[in-house]
């Protein structure tokens, strides 16, 4: 029996596994009372995801709203040791195939063979990286999505793209202030996941986040638009 097939009987007489099961109940039962609605997804649909820390703390964008400290660019990444550390730490809360994000500054500025090993070892544990990122590296090194999602097992990406961001190739980009000038890099982006899939054969869910503040509040509808028009399926 192929491994294929074996993953599909596995799925067919345990749909949801026990492990993922009682996360979901100890999840639910955690809520008060009054959150126990039937529109609410913790510990119903999925529990709480985790977060890398120390990946890379550095970043060559220099955003409006970043999170990072002056610090940041100055502290070195941890040992890749320490980071399986804090997966092996998160396996327990986030139960098997839970959602982490690979993140911290960029991460995708990390060595790439240890940026793979990463990658590799969060799949070994049960985790389900989500690989969070600007997005540029993509555009400025073809070809690296690709080998992420064929050497490291990539399934998952998230890519940050708004008004707020600081640091973009191309001049249209740089200094962007409405939203809808960003949606052909959107666009870009979705055509690159698009490419990786059909060249690799492989699956990649990919997402879109954004910072919102008030000077760019009234663009997010543009933004969702430009998202909703310009579909990646996992396929």
């Amino acid at each position: 029996m192929s491994g294929t097939t074996t993953s599909l009987v596995q799925i067919l007489r345990e749909p949801i596994l026990r492990e993922s099961r009682e996360k979901l109940a100890a999840s639910w039962e955690s809520l008060p009372e009054r959150f126990r609605t039937k529109q609410q997804m913790f510990g119903r649909q999925g529990n709480c995801c985790g977060a890398t820390l120390g990946v890379l703390p550095r970043c060559d964008f220099a955003c409006t709203g970043c999170y990072l400290g002056e610090e940041a660019n100055h502290v070195p990444p941890l040992p890749v040791e320490a980071i399986k550390a804090q997966m092996r730490a998160l396996r327990p809360l986030l139960g098997n195939n839970g959602n982490l994000q690979l993140t911290d500054g960029e991460v995708t500025l990390r060595d790439e063979d240890e940026l793979v090993e990463l990658l590799r070892y969060a799949d070994e544990v049960g985790h389900v990286p989500m690989l969070m990122t600007h997005g540029d590296s993509f555009r400025r090194r073809p070809g690296l999505l690709e080998r992420l999602m064929e050497r490291g097992g990539l399934r998952e990406i998230s890519i940050h793209v708004d008004t707020t961001m600081r640091g973009r190739k191309g001049a249209e980009y740089k200094n962007a202030k409405r939203e809808e000038e960003l949606n052909p890099l959107r666009e870009e982006f979705a055509q690159i996941i698009r490419d990786a899939r059909t060249r690799t054969g492989l699956p990649l869910v990919a997402a879109t986040t954004l910072t919102i503040d008030r000077d760019n509040l009234e663009g997010v509808p543009a933004a969702v638009r430009c998202v909703v028009k310009t579909p990646t399926p996992s396929r």
